[in-house]
């Protein structure tokens, strides 16, 4: 039996209201007998869809922007290990790199829609605006400085299905839908449930290890109500492509100091020379529980849906060798690697009430979501402390929350020949992050001329204690308008009022679709975007080890303790940072749809997105930069005056901070094609897609005053934002990817196959000749299963199953770096899986 849905006292339909529209964070869920996710005669145009229109549901095809939707179904047959993961090969203008190295990065899944960052794209869950982590990118590489939200903490047993707006919607959802819209729709069933079970590893090496159990059951709730319950346990486990390093006597690296009389100390051959153990995928523990409910009360309804997860996450720093100066003896004598684990609590809770008063179909909801995160050393020590240097530390904690509540209404208003759907919403929002200072010997300088605090990641100091919130109150009306049986024109404006430097802003969009005929149809749109800075990049202080590149060889291999500000910082300020102002856009598309036949469909987009005032990391001023100054000196001297001069700490060997540097334009196009062709034997279902993206940066503030001093021997001049920087937005994204997939079932038995070309991508260095491109790549991944009557099913499959690699490059020292860590399809290899479940 199909769930019971909750009415409220909404107008009946074969349609009718799930979920309410809302205001900054919201989107029209629609009630009935959606299209079953395991409906194999249903085609993609046939879908309905609840995002990006109010009012009526419309179809995949009648949709006035383009939208993506995918299954439960769809999303379990990519057996990747997320839901960032597996929509990485179903939509084609999303891009998710190889998480590694160090940074906060490193435990989320983050990803970007048409070569914009993680947080221009807006989340919802079941229309209601979705939390952001606490965790934000402090990487210098791919979408540093992004906090957005992460997908892999909603157990995806509780996912009935995701769309994915690949249009600007801010004037519709609010703030942060630069680039789109991704909504996730929560099961709903009052009855039935399943259990699934996976397992695999990769094919190099047999690391990379995953378990994973999911749970996911429907109950009745009084005459009319339902609760739907799931639970989801992953675990993954490391996965390393370092490679050992040779022996000294063959040309390697020496680990230990050689012996009074010259020759290799005997230890060398004993130790682990496979010194690097964090050139690949963490390990990660993660439990996640779900929750959806409703019921109706005379003559209103009562909804409510949350979860819960807690994620443990370990990263392992690169080796410190027994004589290296950030290494005691007498504590490691055969030296050591750091190791930092990350304990989170993620929760989100709605809960609302709806109904209909004068035709309008209204819905007030409240929210409150948080991610919580407290961070550790297991595995180190604080130099500058000796032979007393403990060898764990509570590092901090890092937490963010927000809370919402908001009222929406629509109704429909019949005029002469045409309807128009009248729709308005308010919403009030507080935000706050939160940043706990560690125990006193993870950041204490025992001022003995070593490197103060914990080892690869020191504690918050006292100084970077910071508790910063903020209030944002909008409001908007939406109006829709059949104008004909072939032309539909819809409207939306938007009012944003922040209480900090973000400001007020005003946002519009215009959209429409017009039916040439029934199987050719046009639409476009036109939109103002705006995100304001995030609440972690106005209060986020915090120290990390990163490889950097200090004599210019294109190789990264000196690891220096980087601090990276907020803008307000007195160091920051001394290096020409500036208060953050909000970004703001305006997107462009404009498509054609194609039905020759019910089981056929075809769609194109255009697209073309500028947003002006980018926030992004500004280039890393390093201390030790050996690069020779117009003054005689080094740049690091210049770089280090200017810190001694505010202040700034003589042991931190480089500063960045967030700062609004340039404007960029991403222009590109999107195509879909699926076709379910009549066969003799078995059901077959076809599709394509296509997406080619280009972002330039159109312009680039001009430097600040703070930074005139910091020119080159050659009379050029040091910027806040280089060339390498410049290079993560205009050239480390695919400039294309394509993807072609085929289901096939016959009695029982499937088969998926799913290509994908992940086109080329270049890492831009500090010059021209150090860069590295990546030639495009084809990524294989297939699936083979039998499901039987009894509610059994077997499936067994291989992502990557030709083991494709980046291009190779030159490693380091330490046995790593050979690959660009900025690989859209990673970089250890292919893997298999196997997966039993049970349906009731």
């Amino acid at each position: 039996m199909k769930n019971k849905n909750v009415k409220g006292k909404v107008k009946t339909g074969t349609y009718g209201l799930i979920a309410s529209i809302m205001a900054a964070s919201s989107a029209v869920a629609q009630e009935g007998d959606l299209p079953s996710s395991s409906d194999n005669k249903t085609t993609d145009l046939e879908n309905i869809v609840v995002t990006g229109v109010r009012g009526n549901p419309r179809t995949v095809i009648e949709s006035p922007t383009p939208i993506d939707v995918f299954s439960s179904e769809q999303l379990e047959q990519q057996g990747q290990t997320g839901l960032f993961e597996s929509l990485r090969f179903l939509v084609p203008s999303l891009n998710l790199p190889q998480r590694s190295g160090g940074g906060t990065g490193t435990f989320i899944a983050s990803a970007g829609l048409r070569g914009l960052n993680p947080d221009q794209t807006l989340v919802l869950v079941n229309g209601k605006r979705r939390h952001k982590t606490a965790l934000i990118n402090t990487s210098t590489g791919l979408f540093s400085g992004s906090a957005g939200v992460d997908l892999n903490m909603i157990p995806s047993s509780a996912i009935e299905r995701i769309e994915v707006l690949r249009d600007g919607a801010s004037a519709q959802y609010g703030s942060d839908a630069i680039a789109g819209v991704v909504n996730i729709i929560l099961k709903d069933d009052s009855e039935g449930g399943k259990a699934t079970v996976s397992t695999g590893e990769n094919f190099d090496r047999g690391d990379g290890e995953f378990f994973s159990v999911a749970l996911n059951n429907g109950f009745e709730f009084g005459d009319d109500g339902f609760i739907n319950l799931s639970y989801d346990y992953k675990e993954t486990k490391l996965s390393n492509r370092a490679r050992t390093l040779a022996l000294p006597e063959d040309g390697g690296k020496n680990l230990f100091l050689p012996l009074d009389d010259g020759s290799w100390d005997p230890r060398e051959a004993s130790v682990d020379r496979q010194v690097t153990k964090n050139f690949g995928n963490f390990p990660q523990q993660t439990s996640a529980f779900g929750l959806n409910a409703g019921t109706n009360i005379g003559e209103v309804a009562l909804y409510t849906f949350a979860t819960y997860a807690n994620r443990s996450s370990d990263l392992t720093f690169t080796y410190r060798s027994a004589y290296d100066s950030r290494n005691i003896e007498e504590i490691f004598p055969r030296g050591f690697r750091p190791e930092e684990q990350i304990q989170e609590d993620d929760v989100e809770i709605i809960t609302g009430i709806k109904g209909t008063h004068f035709d309008f179909d209204w819905d007030f909801s409240v929210s409150y979501g948080s991610n919580e995160s407290s961070w550790y050393n297991t595995n180190g020590l604080n130099a500058s402390l000796g032979a007393a240097s403990p060898t764990s530390f509570f590092l901090g904690e890092m937490n963010a929350d927000e809370m919402i509540a908001q009222l929406d209404a629509t109704r429909a208003v019949s005029l002469d020949n045409s309807d128009l759907q009248v729709s308005f919403g308010m919403q009030f929002r507080k935000e706050s992050f939160e940043i706990i200072k560690g125990e006193l010997l993870s950041y204490a300088d025992g001022n003995n001329g070593l490197a103060p605090g914990a080892q690869g990641f020191p504690g918050f100091e006292p100084e970077a204690e910071n508790d910063v919130s903020r209030n944002n109150i909008n409001a908007y009306i939406d109006l829709a308008w059949d104008a004909t049986d072939k032309l539909f024109i819809a409207g939306a404006l938007r009012y944003e009022d922040f209480n900090d430097s973000a400001g007020e802003e005003v946002l519009g969009k215009l959209n429409a679709r017009y039916e040439i005929n029934d199987s050719v149809a046009l639409r476009s749109s036109v939109s103002t975007g705006f995100r304001a800075p995030s609440i972690q990049q106005l209060g986020f202080r915090g120290s990390r080890g990163q490889f950097t590149d200090l004599d210019n060889d294109g190789i990264a291999e000196t690891i220096v303790l980087r601090q990276t500000l907020p803008p307000t910082d007195l160091a920051a300020s001394a290096l020409g940072a500036a208060p953050l102002t909000p970004e703001t856009s305006v997107n462009f598309s404009a498509g054609i749809s194609y039905t020759p036949a019910k089981n056929m469909s075809f769609t194109i987009d255009v697209y073309q997105i500028d947003v002006d005032d980018r926030i992004a990391q500004s280039s890393q001023f390093n201390r030790g930069d050996t690069r020779l100054a117009s003054s005689g000196g080094t740049i690091g001297d210049e770089i280090s005056a200017l810190l001694d001069s505010a202040g700034f700490d003589a042991s931190l060997g480089a500063v960045n901070y967030f700062t609004n540097a340039i404007d960029t334009r991403s222009k590109g196009v999107d195509l879909v094609a699926t076709w379910t062709p009549e066969i003799d034997v078995g059901e077959l279902t076809l599709s394509g897609a296509y997406n080619y993206n280009k972002v330039d940066v159109v312009s680039i503030d001009d430097n600040p005053e703070e930074l005139s001093g910091l020119v080159l021997a050659d009379g050029s001049q040091i910027e806040q934002f280089d060339r390498t920087r410049l290079g993560t937005y205009t050239d480390a994204v695919p400039d294309s990817k394509a993807s072609l997939s085929a289901n096939y079932r016959q009695d029982g038995w499937v088969l998926n196959l799913r290509a994908t070309r992940f086109g080329e991508w270049t890492v831009v260095r500090s010059s021209e000749a150090l860069d590295t491109t990546n030639e495009a790549k084809w990524i294989v991944n297939m699936e083979v299963g039998y499901q039987m009557e009894s509610g059994v099913e077997l499936f067994a499959g291989a992502n990557n199953i030709f083991n494709t690699y980046p291009e190779e490059r030159t490693e380091n020292s330490l046995g790593t770096n050979f690959y660009d860590t900025y690989s859209p399809y990673g970089f250890t290899g292919g893997s298999w899986y196997a997966r039993t479940s049970y349906a009731w």
